[in-house]
């Protein structure tokens, strides 16, 4: 885990590296993306034909490593620790077809968020292409989770992994189910280095 500070910020958040930044002193921010792969070549969630069946599903934070060969993909569980305050949410799914326009994706409402969003597939039977987001929550001030939180996502009908090339898909295009959830937390506590505490010098030490 590492955060980083003003003037650092000079690219997207490491979700995986559970990377935040501080932009309020004493409190810590942070972006983690999580997805629900539809790939048949892949042990995952769909069956032999890409179809990936109405439930629940586990997001995970994908391994940075898109190397598709023998050796395991580190992908972890998307999970908001406890004490943190959930103050965004966002679903998308590019690559996805729904079975009936108005067939959703939303985080499932079990796991407590303060705030949800659905995104619905439109009449071509797509999703749009920029998701859905939740109304903004407490910034600060808001509830936090009393524990630590995995984040799923529900599907109400079968999906299968298809390409909307209008959007300007290509052949290779993924298929996934995509959730983002932004919270903050607390601060830890000051060390010796905010303080600049000097360090102990013994005698005859000097130059």
């Amino acid at each position: 885990m590492s955060v980083i500070f003003p003037g650092n910020y000079v690219a997207h958040l490491n979700a995986y590296r559970e990377q935040g930044c501080v932009a309020l002193p004493g409190v810590e921010f942070y972006r983690a993306v999580g997805a629900v792969v539809l790939n048949p070549d892949n042990d995952n969630v769909t069956d032999a034909n890409g179809v990936l069946a109405a439930g629940d599903y586990a997001a995970q934070v994908l391994s940075p490593d898109l190397r598709q060969d023998d050796k395991p993909r580190k992908d972890k569980a998307l999970v908001v620790p406890a004490g943190s305050v959930v103050y965004r949410t966002a679903v998308s799914a590019p690559g996805v077809k729904a079975n009936a326009a108005g067939d959703t994706v939303v985080v499932k409402a079990a796991t407590g968020l303060p705030t949800s969003v659905a995104v619905t597939a439109e009449a071509d039977l797509y999703f749009p292409e920029e998701g859905a987001t939740s109304a903004l929550g407490n910034i600060l001030g808001g509830t936090p989770v009393s524990a630590d939180t995995a984040i799923e996502l529900t599907t109400d009908a079968a999906f299968t992994a298809s390409l909307d090339l209008s959007a300007g898909a290509s052949r290779n295009s993924p298929s996934a189910l995509l959730v983002e959830v932004c919270y903050y937390r607390a601060a830890s506590a000051p060390d010796v280095e905010d303080a600049h505490v000097p360090f102990s010098t013994e005698a005859g030490q000097g130059y």
